[in-house]
């Protein structure tokens, strides 16, 4: 497997360090695209004209722009909208959600849409950007096609009173790999399945984020069943959170679905899910090794080890995926290396700081692995406060000058988990086959 970055002359060129393509092996990872030129801001082509605010929709045009964008991407990179094997829609405002899900479906074909999640943030880093879609790709060898996953025993994702089309494909399976939806607490007819809410007479007799938790990984069991594979298969878990106080209680039930041996896991504060009532989302990716190697957990002194059932990072095949990168010790919160000195506090900036820091551990992991940072093929830079975003990025661009991954970024409500940190990044690496 190697890693080779593209830059498509029909795109418009990134602004600041990162690829719009990575191809590595059969995968191809397309940088979130915003329904920007990165010259005009939002071109005519992505807005409904001013003087006829009535003809059309604003979202709906954006999220065309951004997905024919996707489309051209994923075939640069040999795959297509068929092949593309998840999607994330980061969105700013509810009330548009459906616009932006009618125009994946048109686009996406007869299949429907692949497995993704749909994430309510703060802010994109284009002013009157609405929408953000970052997507993998798959590249089938002769002979070979993805598999989409929809069990029949688990309630069709079309919301009563809507059309009849599903909002996504629950998963799917692509070579040794199976990519879920990121799923919710929802059985499509209620906003919150009636297994998964308090009881209202008795509501000190239950816990919400307890109950969701158990609900979505039951879901969850199920769509790999679909696929061959169990939750021991799993290497690596997205998990957004509305509330942060549902942590405690979720990662108890993490335990027991994960006793031994966990996934890498990213945990991010969201400001929504789509639907009242839901505080969870969590979508995973598992490992099928077949006659290869089994997952391998990658742990190094080097690198601080995380407090909660996560570990550092975790091999399967040639992919290597982290769990998500914070400026903490885990022992002193933000750790003292990633501090602003309180004496001269005009002379450094936060963000940048977080990013150094957070490269220093990404290089100790990589080398555990069996790789190195030159290897990396997807970020996802989730920042609290977007003035840093900007000195954050001339440090990652001093830091990986060549062919730098390929990259997302967004802004959450803040604090992090961890408070005191400005950003979490999500990474994937490739173990080249030669090393």
């Amino acid at each position: 497997m190697k890693k080779e970055a593209i830059f498509p002359k029909s795109m418009p060129a990134p602004r600041v360090a990162y690829s719009p393509i990575i191809k590595a092996g059969q995968f191809v990872y397309v940088s979130g695209q915003v329904p920007s030129d990165f010259v005009t801001g939002v071109p005519p082509t992505a807005k409904i004209n001013a003087a006829f605010p009535h003809h059309g929709s604003n979202i709906e045009r954006q999220t065309d722009y951004v997905m024919k964008n996707i489309s051209t991407l994923l075939e640069a990179g040999g795959s297509s909208l068929e092949n593309c094997l998840f999607l994330i829609l980061y969105q700013d405002n509810a009330s548009e959600l459906h616009g932006t899900k009618r125009v994946v479906q048109d686009l996406c074909g007869p299949a429907g849409a692949p497995p993704s999640a749909t994430i309510l943030l703060e802010e994109l880093p284009v002013p009157n950007c609405n929408l953000e879609v970052d997507a993998i790709g798959y590249v089938p060898q002769k002979g070979e096609s993805i598999e989409f996953l929809n069990p029949s025993s688990l309630p069709k994702p079309v919301p009563s009173g809507l059309d009849d089309k599903p909002l996504f494909n629950y998963g799917v399976k692509a070579g040794q790999y199976i990519f879920t939806a990121s799923i919710t607490a929802t059985d499509f007819d209620h906003g919150v399945a009636p297994e998964a809410a308090l009881d209202p007479n008795f509501i000190y007799y239950a816990e919400i984020g307890r109950l969701q938790t158990e609900y979505i990984l039951d879901k969850l069991k199920t769509i790999l069943a679909e696929g061959g594979a169990t939750m021991a298969d799993v290497v690596k878990a997205e998990v957004y959170m509305t509330d942060r106080d549902d942590f405690f209680r979720f990662e108890q039930v993490w335990k027991k679905y994960f006793p031994t041996d966990p996934p890498a896991r990213i945990v991010a504060p969201v400001s929504g899910l789509g639907v009242p009532g839901l505080r969870i989302a969590i979508n995973l990716v598992a490992y099928i090794p077949g006659d290869g190697p089994p997952k391998r957990t990658i742990q190094t002194d080097a690198a601080p080890t995380p407090l909660t059932h996560e570990p550092q990072a975790v091999q399967a095949g040639n992919l290597l995926f982290f769990s998500g990168q914070m400026a903490t010790d885990y022992k002193n919160g933000l750790a003292p290396e990633a501090r602003v000195d309180p004496n001269f506090p005009y002379y450094e900036s936060p963000a940048e700081l977080d990013v150094r820091y957070v490269v220093k551990n990404i290089d100790a992991i990589c080398k555990a692995a069996g790789t190195t940072r030159d290897n990396l093929v997807r970020r996802r830079g989730l920042y609290t406060d977007f003035r840093e975003f900007f000195t954050s990025f001339v440090a990652w661009a001093e830091e990986f000058p060549d062919a730098p991954p390929a990259s997302t970024t967004v802004r959450l409500p803040g604090p992090l988990f961890v408070p005191g940190c400005k950003v979490v990044i999500d990474l994937l690496a490739i173990i080249p086959d030669d090393e």
